[in-house]
């Protein structure tokens, strides 16, 4: 049973259609003894009876695909290479390799190959949006001339190719306004603090516990170490997932790539950071992660944006900077009581993502910054609204 299915589902639609005149034209010469329908019968027989020597013999092409790169950003084209090799000791006819790439497929011809003779091709995927791609498997097509049956020997696995976000170098520094003995170095200098920057002449009002005798004894002067300030550093950034909220497609997007771009930079400074969706927490153990998780992002789920930051909050203590990413349906009243949420002594901020000019405000408990375009996601930090 197993076999008649697998053999019904090789034959095409042509075929079908052949076979169902084989038999009408073979009911009626038997019937009315014509004789015409006798040779149209025997001429349908005899096509089927080819076409089912010519597939029968399984390829012998061995098929494989290989992408160098599996990794690639929004808008960039992955190169990969097919490769075909003749199993047998004999020459193999040409045949057809279809690759599957998302929801379309490319077609190879493999010219006539001799025996253990290997051929190859290159090709190119074109990526305009971040996503998952599947590449493969790859599949061997054998048919008949009149494409009555097709035989389909799948070779090899799926290469799954990600295209990660855009993202943009910023100057973001996630460090808050307490000092933390098991924080992070800043580059504030302090007169007390656990991390030692360099020696400095002492000035009336030093703290006289900070001299450091060995080089005042050799320099005849007063010499006080001076130190850097730590801080506690751990940035949430929330990303507004929520659905029906993104009606412009290319502002969702943005969004992504705001979200992750201020994850990069903290991971690039060695700061603590945590990144949720409205549904879910995205790893960020290490970039390569975070940013292949960021492409099976979808706008989806309708939970409260307001409880879920409350709920990353509470499990997420000892933050330093919030920052929550929301939609162009966002208004400044809505975008305040966001920010009124986070604790007074969290730095804090709402960047909302929609088409328009890039502008900054001071709110009651945080900053709203309007980020029309990734590329003005660096004039925002800088400007000191967001961190």
């Amino acid at each position: 049973m197993k076999y008649l299915r697998h053999g019904a589902r090789s034959v095409t639609s042509v075929g079908w259609a052949v076979g169902a005149s084989v038999l009408l034209a073979a009911l009626v010469s038997y019937l009315w003894g014509w004789v015409e329908a006798f040779f149209i019968a025997c001429a349908g027989a005899g096509a089927l009876l080819i076409a089912i020597i010519w597939v029968i013999v399984p390829s012998p092409h061995k098929v494989s695909i290989r992408l160098p790169r599996q990794r690639i950003v929004a808008g960039q084209t992955a190169v990969g290479e097919i490769t075909a090799e003749n199993t047998s000791d004999r020459r193999a006819r040409s045949g057809l390799i279809e690759l599957p790439i998302a929801s379309s497929a490319l077609q190879f011809l493999v010219p006539p190959l001799g025996g253990r003779e290997v051929w190859s091709e290159v090709f190119s995927v074109v990526t305009h949006r971040r996503g998952v791609v599947t590449v493969g498997p790859a599949r061997a097509l054998r048919a008949d001339p009149l494409g009555l049956i097709r035989r389909i020997g799948t070779w090899s696995k799926p290469v799954i190719l990600y295209v990660h976000p855009k993202t943009i170098r910023i100057p973001f520094d996630a460090t808050g306004i307490h000092a933390d003995v098991e924080g992070v170095t800043t580059a504030k200098l302090s007169s007390s603090d656990v991390s030692f920057h360099a020696l400095r002449d002492y000035v009336p009002g030093d703290d006289r516990r900070n001299v450091h005798w060995p080089m005042s004894a050799h320099t005849g002067r007063l010499v006080v170490r001076q130190f850097e300030e730590t801080r506690r550093s751990h940035h949430l950034i929330i990303l507004d997932t929520r659905l029906g909220q993104w009606s412009d497609r290319d502002s969702f997007e943005n969004a992504v790539s705001v979200a992750a771009s201020l994850a990069v930079a903290d991971m690039a400074a060695s700061r603590n950071v945590s990144l949720s969706t409205v549904t879910d927490w995205v790893t960020t153990t290490a970039a390569t992660r975070m940013l292949d998780a960021l492409c099976a992002i979808q706008d989806s789920g309708e939970e409260d944006l307001m409880a879920r930051l409350r709920e990353a909050i509470a499990k997420r203590p000892g933050l330093s900077v919030v920052t929550v990413v929301v939609a162009p349906t966002v208004d400044d009243n809505q975008a305040s009581q966001l920010l009124n949420a986070i604790p007074i002594d969290v730095r804090s901020a709402v960047v909302r993502v929609r088409p328009g000019h890039p502008k900054m405000r001071r709110l009651s408990h945080g900053t709203l910054a309007d980020c029309p375009t990734l590329e003005d996601l660096p004039r925002l930090v800088a400007a000191g609204g967001l961190s």
